[in-house]
Formats: C-alpha cells, structure tokens, sequence
C-alpha cells in the first residue's frame, strides 16, 4: 500500500481544511471533522497530518506558494511594471484577507496561530521582497520608474503594507473584523499603491 501523499488527496486535505478554519476559526476545528468532510478514515489523516498545527501550517503555506506563484507570474509577463505592480498589491490584499479568514480573529484561537504565521511569515517575506524589487527594477530599467535603490523602496512598501494591514487587523482577539474594517483597508491599500506609482513614474518624466 503506497501510503505517499499524492498532490490530488493533498489538495483535497488542504482544501477540506481551509474551508473548516475559515467557516468556525482554527480553535474549533478538529481532525475528526475534516476527515469526515473528505470521506477519509481518522487514522489516515493522522498518518498524513499528526497534527492540528501541522495541517494549519499546511494551509498557510499553500496559501504563500500560491501568491508568490502568481506574483512571479506576472513578472514573467509582458506586462508594463506599473501593471506588475498593480496587480501584485490587488494578490497582497487578497492574500491577507485569506489568511485573516482562515482562523477569525476575534476568536479565543488567536493566541494559538499567532506563533504560526509569525514563523511562517519569516522566509515569506523575503521572497515577497525578492519579487517586488523584481519589479521596481524593471520599472527602472525601462526608465518607466525614477529610483535609486530598488531593494530599500521595496523594503519600505513592505512595510507600509504590513502598517496598513496591522491599522485594520490588531483588535483581533477584541472583536470581530467588520466588513467596514476590510473595505476601508482595501480602499487605503490601493491608494497607497496608487500614490507610489504617481511618484514614481512622475519622477521618470523629468
């Protein structure tokens, strides 16, 4: 009996897994349920699971891989870096509001994934910033962005849009996130985004 976890049943997990935490948050999720949504005995998801956390964690970075699949997408594409650029804050900001639904906030299970993604979110970071400067340096190798460090102006985004996302998010064990909260960090997202590409491509007009 092969007992490797192929990609299919993998997807099916993760899957079954992202819609329990998202639906009733990471602290009343249990292993029996998500086996039961898939069909599968208890036994085997523990075999390929030994944990709650670890199908969490799981989750969590198959929602990374995914974005940062996306993003290096787009770079590849023939699209102008304004429009990289663009499209990377619109994956940003649904990539944060996927991650904040997996387990919501204002449930007592916060203080149990904090540690999670703090841990997660280390590499993550760094291969979000290698990208983004992938962009700002195209835009200023086509002379379509006026900047001298790529890198540091990508530093800085980042975390500005951690800031933003922080501004909107903190009063996660307080109370529940209000569809006024996400709407208002969207909207002051994309203007941030907006403000950067004017002055960068302002500047490249001079």
């Amino acid at each position: 009996m092969d007992e490797k976890l192929t990609r299919d049943k993998e997807e099916l997990i993760l899957d079954a897994a992202q819609h329990r935490f998202a639906s009733y948050g990471y602290s009343k999720v249990t292993m029996d349920e998500i086996a039961e949504d898939i069909g599968m005995a208890k036994a085997s998801l523990y075999y390929y699971f030994p944990t709650k956390e670890t199908i969490f964690r799981s989750v969590v970075q198959h929602e990374q891989e995914e974005f940062l699949s996306h993003i290096q997408t787009v770079i590849d594409d023939k699209f102008s870096a304004s429009q990289k650029f663009s499209e990377y804050i619109r994956l940003r900001i649904k990539l944060t509001e996927q991650l904040n639904n997996l387990s919501p906030m204002h449930q007592q299970g916060w203080h149990e994934v904090r540690s999670i993604y703090k841990d997660l979110f280390t590499d993550f970071i760094q291969q979000e910033l290698h990208r983004v400067t992938r962009i700002l340096q195209e835009g200023k190798k086509n002379k379509e962005f006026c900047l001298e460090h790529p890198q540091k102006i990508a530093s800085m985004i980042l975390h500005i849009l951690q800031g933003l996302h922080l501004r909107f998010f903190r009063g996660y064990d307080q109370h529940a996130i209000s569809e006024s909260d996400r709407i208002t960090y969207e909207h002051d997202t994309l203007l941030f985004a907006e403000t950067i590409l004017y002055g960068l491509c302002k500047k490249s007009k001079h």
